[in-house]
């Protein structure tokens, strides 16, 4: 069913299906989750992501990557553009994840020019800035006049990176790694978190699984990575709105804040540390 939403987002031709709108006779009568069950959740999830973001770009890699490996599922048959839709994320993630093993592991071929991740990454050193000018107390007329010289070449090289950068953040170059960036920003960690973790513990994180909540789809399909990835969107929007859209759910009948809207689910309460599906 979770595949098939999926298909429907990939292909034309899409109708009004019932299943789509409908509330499941399983899904009616649970009871929602508290707003401050769903806070103290949030509050937890959040902590975990900033520990996570103390970990290195390649963990960040292999972790998005095993999400792009995972993304649309594996449900068969399935029409050709949902297949080719696959087969891009899953061979993306394993470039992504086979690229970051590679950094992990300092291997010589990563580390010199044949693969120069430092020009797609930006994060070389500036040479200028490894050069330290000592001045000895002491130093006669001459000596001051050797460092002086040696300054003048370090501050020529620093105005010429300058240069350099300025440049190159005009370029596709620049301006995709100025967009990858962003991207790490408003997602990285915490769209991996909530894309994987969802997807694994079927619509729980963590914090929600330590406070008894998860996600349920509101047509009783199963919760998917794919819905994890939606929900997750649904949080950007929800920051982007100024956080009303997080608040809406004090007074919404079903307690939908914006990334249960987007995604077509509701919190509801379950016995704490149970991943029964049909709990």
């Amino acid at each position: 069913m979770a595949d098939d939403t999926v298909m429907e987002t990939l292909t034309d031709g899409r109708k009004v299906r019932a299943e789509t709108l409908a509330v499941a006779p399983a899904v009616l009568g649970l009871t929602l989750a508290e707003p401050w069950k769903r806070l103290g959740a949030m509050v937890l999830d959040l902590v975990v992501i900033g520990l996570l973001s103390l970990l290195s770009g390649p963990i960040l890699a292999i972790a998005t990557g095993s999400m792009l490996v995972v993304l649309l599922g594996n449900k068969e048959p399935a029409p050709v553009m949902l297949n080719l839709a696959r087969w891009v994320c899953r061979v993306v993630g394993v470039v992504f994840i086979g690229v970051a093993i590679l950094v992990l592991g300092h291997w010589s071929f990563v580390r010199s020019e044949q693969l120069n991740l430092e020009m797609l990454t930006g994060q070389a050193e500036s040479p200028a800035m490894k050069k330290t000018v000592m001045i000895d107390p002491q130093a006669s007329d001459g000596q001051l006049l050797a460092t002086a010289n040696v300054l003048r070449v370090q501050v020529d090289d620093l105005k010429a990176e300058v240069a350099t950068e300025r440049a190159a953040s005009g370029s596709l170059l620049g301006r995709t790694r100025t967009f990858t960036g962003t991207l790490g920003v408003t997602f990285g960690w915490s769209g991996v978190y909530f894309t994987l973790l969802a997807g694994l513990l079927n619509g729980r994180t963590l914090g929600k699984l330590i406070f008894g909540i998860r996600a349920v789809k509101i047509n009783g399909a199963p919760f998917s990575f794919f819905d994890g990835f939606v929900r997750q969107g649904g949080y950007i929007a929800g920051v982007a709105m100024g956080m009303i859209g997080f608040v809406k759910l004090l007074w919404e009948p079903n307690r939908q804040a914006v990334q249960d809207r987007i995604a077509a689910t509701v919190v509801v309460k379950v016995l704490a540390f149970c991943l029964d599906a049909r709990n």
